[in-house]
């Protein structure tokens, strides 16, 4: 039985094939190489019997290129992709058989590309990634996250919820029989965010200011915008330092953080103090900061607590004079009865003494009267 290998297997583009007849047992070598779907005339390439002066008679199809060997084997030399098709080989012996064959011609893959469907994807977005190379037949992926889909081919990657972990380098590799190529690398980055916005305060060594840096976790990186007050400030980067001596810089400060890609924003707000030294600058006349109310309570509050001190004081120096006194009237009240009569008997001595200086007086007084008045006869 005939059979025809291809030698070499895989053909290429530029190179050279034979079509090896093998099983051919027969003594008369006589066959007919045909191209297409049957053996009819119009698709003879040539004709080839050892008997005949001229074994070689060229056919409808026949070209400079195809060589025919005794055996019934064809070569075809520089090989292009109009060589590629179905060869039948007819074998005259005894009995007459056909033989086919398909000639595949292969061409080496050309460099593949990777094209997404979106430049800049952001997290649960759908995603595709296609590979596209000239003359491949098998696509192979550097890498197909857990949550991707390949289509049939291979040639596609899709994600129908893309997640931040599937950020990363991308590559895919295009195979055939004869060559394989690699693409260049293709970046995805997954947009998120802004997440977690915090706002840290670092203070100066010399405590004359403080610095505000804000915080964000997002994917591409956040961008800011500060407000005082609920107010914007001209202030579009992550930190600045805030003056702890000027009165118009004391408020809440609200960082703003911003993503381009997921149009999403976030905040943080801090309120920060400051000590007030009001200037010919400064348009807070009559401002009073949080700082120097609290120091304010701060000094009548300790006040307060020495003044209580000193009157809890003065109490017990009271209380300790009067249970002097007590002491001492109660020593008084214990003394013996006779001396209390005496004393008794010494004051009516006393009241005795100075009624009696009293009566005489009285009597000194009439005596003196009674001498100046005038006589009855006229005389003195």
């Amino acid at each position: 039985m005939t059979s025809i290998q291809l030698i070499p297997q895989y053909p290429v583009i530029g190179g050279s094939v034979t079509l090896s007849v093998t099983g051919n047992t027969g003594g008369n070598n006589s066959f007919v190489w045909c191209k297409g779907p049957n053996t009819y005339m119009n698709y003879t390439i040539l004709s080839y019997s050892s008997d005949d002066k001229s074994p070689l008679k060229p056919g409808h199809l026949f070209h400079s290129r195809v060589t025919p060997f005794s055996n019934g084997s064809l070569q075809i030399c520089n090989l292009n992709i109009t060589d590629e098709g179905h060869y039948i080989v007819r074998i005259q012996a005894e009995n007459v058989s056909d033989t086919s064959v398909y000639l595949k011609i292969f061409d080496m893959v050309g460099k593949p590309t990777i094209t997404t469907s979106t430049s800049h994807p952001k997290e649960n977005d759908t995603v595709t990634l296609t590979c596209t190379s000239t003359n491949a037949e098998m696509i192979v992926w550097s890498r197909v996250p857990s949550g991707a889909t390949l289509s049939p081919d291979n040639r596609t990657v899709c994600f129908s919820r893309i997640k931040r972990s599937d950020s990363g380098e991308y590559r895919c590799q295009a195979n055939n029989p004869v060559s394989k190529a690699n693409s260049d690398p293709i970046t995805i980055t997954v947009g998120y965010g802004p997440e977690n916005v915090k706002v840290n305060t670092q203070r100066s060594p010399s405590n004359s200011f403080i610095l505000l840096e804000c915080s964000a976790d997002s994917v591409p990186p956040a961008t800011y915008q500060w407000r005082l007050n609920g107010i914007d400030i001209n202030v579009q980067q992550n930190s600045f330092q805030v003056n702890l001596s000027k009165a118009k810089e004391e408020g809440t400060y609200t960082c703003v953080a911003n993503n381009s890609v997921t149009h999403l924003t976030a905040i943080d707000s801090i309120y920060v103090n400051v000590t007030i030294e009001l200037t010919d600058d400064d348009d807070y006349n009559g401002i009073y900061s949080q700082t120097s109310i609290i120091g304010t309570i701060s000094g009548i509050v300790i006040g307060s607590v020495l003044l209580l001190v000193l009157v809890i004081v003065l109490a017990y120096l009271f209380g300790r004079h009067r249970r002097h006194k007590k002491q001492s009237n109660s020593a008084k009240n214990e003394s013996p009865v006779y001396e209390n009569m005496e004393a008794t008997q010494e004051s009516q001595y006393e009241m005795q003494a100075t009624q009696e200086s009293q009566y005489e007086q009285l009597a000194h007084k009439d005596r003196t009267i009674y001498s100046t008045l005038p006589s009855k006869t006229g005389k003195p």
